[in-house]
C-alpha cells in the first residue's frame, strides 16, 4: 500500500526521531548498572509536559510486578507523586527535571523525569524499558479496549522466555513465561485479537503458543516439521505452512484463532524421483539390479491471505525417472546412456475456510532425453503478494543445470501475475544477478508495483507486467520495503534506508535497519 505525501513526511520524522530514540510505543534497552541488579522504575528515560500524568512501576529481572513501595519526589513544586494500587502517579506542574525514589526493602532506586512546558522537541524519547536478557523482537500489538500495545519477548539465564506486554505509556501489564526453556525461540506475530504468535523450534518439530491479550496462554500446538510460513484471516483462522527436515513432506493446517481448534491439514502432493536399473553415487551414476522409488524435496512459496479471504501459497510438483533398458550390475553408466524423463510443475492453491482448495498450474515442463543433455525447472524462491486486482504475484526462478543437482550459470529469475481465475496473465525477467536472494515485492498505487533481485530495483506496471525503470544500487542484496504516494519506494540496504524516485534519482534516509509494525508504520532499528 503507497504511502500519502503527508504519511510520507510523518514517517521522515519519524525515522530521524528512531535514529537516536524510540518511538512511541517502541522499547528502549540499556544494560543495567551495579545499583540496579535486582529491581528498578519503569519506565525509565520519561519526557512529558507540564499539565501530564505519568505512571511508574517496579520491575524485578525476572518482569515481575512488585509492590509496597514507598515512593517520593525531590521537587514538589515541580511535580507531585501519589501511590495509585500499587504503582506511583506522577503529575508534572511546572518545567523542569524531577527525581522520583522508590524504597523498598531497605533499598532505594532513582528515575529522572523531564518536564517540558510544551510538547517535547521531535526527537524526544516518551518512555523506554529495560531489557530484562537477550532481545529477541519488539513488536506492535493489534491495539484491542484492554489489551497491550507493545509485545517484547526477551530470553534471560537458563533460555527462561518472557512475553511482555506494554500499555501505549510504556507500564507493563503482564508478563509471560513460556513453559518450556529452548534458546531458539520466535515472536511470529501479532493475531486480530490481540494476542501473539510464539514458535519455539527444534530440529523435527516446533510448538505454536497463542498468548491472549490478558497475557494467558490461549492454546498451544506441537508440529511435526519446520515452520515455513503463516497467515491470518479475518474470521480468526490461522495458517500454518510447514515442512519435513529433509523437504519431503509439505503441510498446509488451519487452526481455529480463538480455541486452537484444528480446522483442516493438508497434505501438499508430494515430488518423487524413480530409479530404473540405475543408482546414484554422488556424481557418478551406477547399474543396479533393482529400481526404486523415492520422495524429493518440495519447493514452496510463503503464505498469504488475499482479498478474497482465501490463502494462497505456490510449490513444485515433480515427478521424475532415471533409467536404462539394461547394463552390467555395478558398472559406471555414460550420461549419453541414461535416459531422465520429467514432468514438473509449478502449482497454485488457492485455499478455502473449510480445507478444499482449487488447484492452479502456473508453469509446466515435460521431457524425455538423455541424462547428459541440459534441463531447466522452475520453482518459487519464496514472495508470494496479492497483485491488488483480486490474483497473485509470485516470483519464480528457472534454474538452469547440465545435471540433476548441478547447476549452471545464472538462474532466470521472473515474476508471475496469476489473475483471480487462475490464468497466468504475464512473465516478467528480471535482471540476473549474484549474491543472496531478497525476492520481496510490494505495491504502489496507480497499478505500480517494486521487485528487488540482487542490486536492482525494477518498477514494472502490475497489469500489464511491463517495466517501466530499473535502479541499479551498486549494493548487492537490497530489499524493497514499502511503497511511497510520489510514485517512488523505500529501498534497504545492508547499512541504510534509502528512497528511491527512479531509475537515477535516489537519497539516503536514514542508517540502520528499518522495521514495520502492523500499521505499515516504519521504524528505524539499531544493533
Amino acid at each position: 500500500m503507497a504511502l500519502t505525501a503527508w504519511a510520507r513526511n510523518v514517517l521522515l520524522v519519524l525515522i530521524l526521531t528512531a535514529l537516536s530514540f524510540p518511538l512511541a510505543g517502541q522499547s528502549s534497552f540499556q544494560l543495567p548498572g551495579p545499583e540496579d541488579s535486582d529491581w528498578r522504575i519503569s519506565p525509565e528515560n520519561i519526557n512529558i509536559r507540564v499539565g501530564d500524568d505519568r505512571t511508574l512501576q517496579l520491575l524485578d529481572d525476572s518482569a515481575q510486578e512488585l509492590q509496597g513501595a514507598k515512593w517520593s519526589v525531590d521537587q514538589p513544586d515541580l511535580a507531585d507523586i501519589q501511590e495509585q494500587d500499587g504503582r506511583a502517579v506522577v503529575h508534572a506542574k511546572q518545567a523542569g527535571t524531577v527525581q522520583v525514589s522508590a524504597a523498598l526493602r531497605g533499598e532505594t532506586r532513582f528515575c529522572a523525569i523531564t518536564i517540558w512546558p510544551s510538547d517535547p522537541p521531535p526527537g524526544t524519547t516518551r518512555w523506554g524499558t529495560h531489557d530484562i536478557g537477550r532481545d529477541i523482537r519488539d513488536l506492535a500489538a493489534v491495539p484491542t479496549e484492554d489489551g497491550p500495545n507493545l509485545f517484547s519477548m526477551e530470553q534471560a539465564t537458563g533460555d527462561n522466555t518472557y512475553l511482555r506486554g506494554f500499555r501505549e505509556d510504556g507500564i507493563q501489564i503482564w508478563s509471560w513465561l513460556m513453559p518450556e526453556k529452548t534458546h531458539d525461540v520466535e515472536l511470529v506475530c501479532g493475531d486480530w485479537l490481540g494476542g501473539a504468535l510464539i514458535s519455539a523450534n527444534r530440529a523435527d518439530s516446533f510448538t505454536l503458543y497463542t498468548v491472549g491479550k490478558d497475557g494467558k496462554l490461549r492454546w498451544q500446538h506441537t508440529l511435526a516439521g519446520l515452520r515455513k510460513g503463516h497467515a491470518y484471516t479475518l474470521q480468526h483462522l490461522v495458517h500454518i505452512l510447514s515442512q519435513s527436515p529433509d523437504g519431503t513432506v509439505t503441510k498446509l493446517t488451519g487452526f481455529n484463532e480463538e480455541t486452537g481448534e484444528q480446522e483442516f491439514d493438508l497434505t501438499i502432493p508430494e515430488s518423487r524421483e524413480t530409479l530404473t536399473n540405475v543408482r546414484n553415487a554422488g556424481t557418478k551414476v551406477l547399474c543396479a539390479s533393482t529400481s526404486s522409488s523415492s520422495p524429493t524435496r518440495t519447493l514452496s512459496s510463503h503464505l498469504f491471505v488475499n482479498i478474497d479471504g482465501f490463502a494462497y501459497v505456490a510449490f513444485t510438483q515433480v515427478d521424475w525417472e532415471l533409467g536404462v533398458a539394461k547394463c552390467t550390475p555395478g558398472s559406471a553408466l555414460e550420461r549419453r546412456d541414461v535416459n531422465f524423463t520429467r514432468d514438473e510443475r509449478v502449482v497454485l492453491w488457492q485455499v478455502h475456510p473449510d480445507g478444499t482448495y482449487r488447484s492452479t498450474i502456473v508453469d509446466e515442463s515435460k521431457s524425455s532425453r538423455p541424462l547428459s543433455e541440459p534441463v531447466s525447472a522452475a520453482s518459487p524462491t519464496g514472495a508470494i503478494i496479492p497483485d491488488g486486482l483480486g490474483g497473485v504475484l509470485l516470483s519464480i526462478r528457472r534454474s538452469h543445470s547440465a545435471v540433476l543437482e548441478d547447476v549452471h550459470g545464472l538462474p532466470d529469475e521472473m515474476i508471475y501475475r496469476v489473475d483471480e481465475g487462475g490464468e497466468v496473465v504475464y512473465k516478467l525477467p528480471l535482471p540476473k544477478y549474484a549474491g543472496p536472494l531478497h525476492d520481496e515485492m510490494v505495491l504502489g498505487e496507480h497499478e505500480l508495483g517494486f521487485a528487488t533481485r540482487g542490486g536492482f530495483l525494477i518498477a514494472f506496471n502490475v497489469k500489464t507486467g511491463k517495466e517501466i525503470w530499473t535502479w541499479d544500487s551498486n549494493t548487492p542484496g537490497i530489499e524493497v520495503f514499502a511503497a511511497l504516494a510520489n510514485g517512488g519506494c523505500m529501498v534497504q540496504t545492508s547499512t541504510a534506508l534509502v528512497e528511491v524516485d527512479s531509475a537515477t534519482e535516489s537519497k539516503e534516509i536514514a542508517k540502520g535497519k528499518a522495521m514495520m509494525d502492523w500499521r505499515g508504520q516504519m521504524y528505524i532499528k539499531h544493533d
